[in-house]
């Protein structure tokens, strides 16, 4: 118990919400050959959030074609695609079920597509046009709910003259939509209004209220327990304390946490400082971050008409202390005294695991020897205590990182004979053999959102007694579903051995990245376990072949 009377979590962080339904990029929903006297078909199905589509328009497009197919007769509906997106810039990273569908079509393996309308497949005019003579080329039949076949199919310049109008047309209200939006938003931020998003920590949303120009909207409030840990937060970097002293005394002083129950993390303590809501500043159209792109926040708050500054909550301090604040956060980030974290090597990375049953990750610290020098020093080390909270794991598993990848290549390297390499070869083949790399991602987010969901039931009054080991083995056996498809999908995207014999690749091994001297390890390794205590590391580290 805190001394403000709070127990430990009792100020959690929401965990991040996941979509109620994730669906595979392609699922197959028909036999394996049409029935007799039909053609196979495949349809396309697409929910955009961006048009506020509800939640069941994937089962309405589905139940409509279904009908469109069966009154013209001749179809076997073989399987499905499926998106679930935005109509944002990034759809197209997004769109999985897009993707995998365009390179079915290029393998020649979809014969026909149908899909509830042409805007559902692209709302840019150049893109659509082009897809569509892309199918016309492979010879794929398109039907559509509400466009007609003759102009999905036929290469008249009529047929492309009113294709081209509609793609246009549906190109055109996707901008109209954005602007609006923009102007919306750009008139919000002016007024200070809170227009959806995460809510920053130290902050909630406030009533709706009405400003002078009329404009409605809700703006920010402090939060009665975070705005006060920020204000702490500000007072102990001023008194040269840490990043991670900081997120331990959010926990035991006022029991802000993660979602699960964990010190909150040190990139979000330090994101919540350097932000220039920390003086009542709104920020406004934020890039997204990019690796060694540095912006700076002050170049993106919102300004009013005549380009002062948008006060939209009440400060944690005043900009004079906030910018000292962040000077030395960035003083310490930016510290000559250390290597970068990227300058070393992690090569067991991924395969190293405690017995709590959490990975080892990288650690770097100093250490004196006896003359006085200091010196760095490099070990794996258990987070399942700083990432899952207190008592999580009890032994503490730490393996130096030069001994123990010193042990593992030495494993390695006895093992590289050529019936080794041929069963590595062979059961990557049976691997991909046996399902779809679309697939298997289709059943990963299943069991990341199942994780998520369990996660966040952690504090709430579902889980209460003895119940919550039941809550925490159900979160452990959904852990291990993740870490299986995702080993399992790391296996079916890595590429074949380019070395046929273990000489060659023993020889060559220096001149390798480290994501290829992963790649080899995972080849023969399926885990590694490490045992606690001061053993030698050859006795503490346990490896399990693949196969």
């Amino acid at each position: 118990m805190s001394a403000t009377g709070k127990k430990p979590g009792s100020n959690a962080r929401p965990a991040r919400s996941t979509r109620s339904v994730v669906y595979p990029a392609f699922a197959r929903t028909g036999p394996e050959v049409p029935a007799e006297g039909t053609k196979p078909i495949y349809l396309y199905l697409r929910l955009s959030k961006y048009h506020k589509d509800k939640a069941d328009a994937i089962e309405r497009q589905r139940i409509d074609l279904a009908r469109k197919l069966a009154l013209e007769g001749g179809w076997t509906i073989m399987g499905e695609y499926i998106d679930n997106d935005s109509a944002s810039s990034s759809a197209e990273r997004t769109r999985k079920g897009w993707r995998q569908l365009n390179q079915d079509i290029k393998a020649a393996r979809v014969p026909a597509v149908a899909f509830w309308k042409l805007d559902r497949t692209n709302r840019i005019a150049s893109q659509c046009i082009e897809w569509i003579g892309t199918c016309q080329q492979s010879g794929v039949y398109l039907v559509s709910h509400q466009d007609s076949a003759d102009e999905l199919n036929t290469a008249t310049a009529g047929a492309k003259l009113v294709t081209g109008i509609k793609a246009l047309l549906a190109e055109v209200e996707t901008d109209s939509m954005s602007e609006r939006q923009l102007a919306s938003k750009r008139h919000l931020a002016e007024a200070g209004f809170h227009h959806g998003g995460t809510v920053p920590l130290g902050w909630m949303a406030g009533p709706r209220i009405t400003d002078e120009f009329g404009r409605t909207g809700v703006r920010l409030i402090p939060h009665p327990v975070e705005h006060r840990a920020l204000k702490d937060a500000v007072d102990m970097v001023l008194a040269g304390k840490s990043l991670a002293q900081i997120a331990g005394y959010w926990s035991d002083q006022y029991g802000i946490t993660t979602a699960q129950g964990a010190y909150v993390y040190e990139a979000t303590v330090y994101r919540s400082l350097v932000s220039p809501r920390m003086a009542g500043y709104r920020m406004r159209q934020v890039p997204d971050h990019q690796r060694g792109v540095k912006i700076d926040l002050l170049d993106y708050i919102a300004r009013d008409a005549t380009g002062e500054p948008v006060i939209s909550q009440e400060p944690v301090c005043d900009r004079a202390t906030w910018l000292r604040v962040r000077r030395l956060l960035e003083q310490a980030k930016t510290s000559k005294t250390r290597r970068p974290w990227g300058s070393h090597q992690w090569l067991l990375t991924g395969l190293v695991f405690c017995q709590c049953g959490e990975r080892l990750y990288g650690h770097q610290k100093f250490r004196t020897n006896a003359a006085g020098e200091r010196h760095d020093a490099f070990a794996y080390r258990c987070m399942a205590n700083k990432k899952r909270g207190p008592g999580n794991c009890s032994g503490g598993c730490t393996i130096d990182s030069t001994k123990g990848e010193a042990y593992v290549l030495g494993w390695f390297f006895s093992q590289i004979n050529d019936d080794a390499l041929a069963k590595a070869r062979a059961l990557r083949r049976a691997t991909r053999a046996d399902v779809g790399v679309s697939e298997v991602v289709g059943q990963l987010e299943e069991a990341k959102a199942e994780r998520d969901a369990l996660l966040s039931k952690q504090g709430t009054g579902e889980y209460r007694g003895a119940m919550v080991t039941v809550l925490l083995s159900l979160i452990d056996a959904a852990q291990q579903r993740v870490d299986a498809l995702q080993r399992r999908l790391d296996a079916m995207e890595l590429d074949e051995f380019p070395i046929e014999d273990g000489p060659m690749l023993i020889e060559s091994w220096a001149n390798r990245t480290i994501k290829e001297k992963r790649a080899y390890l995972r080849r023969l390794i399926y885990r590694i376990d490490a045992l606690p205590g001061r053993a030698p590391t050859e006795q503490r580290l346990v490896i399990t072949p693949v196969g």
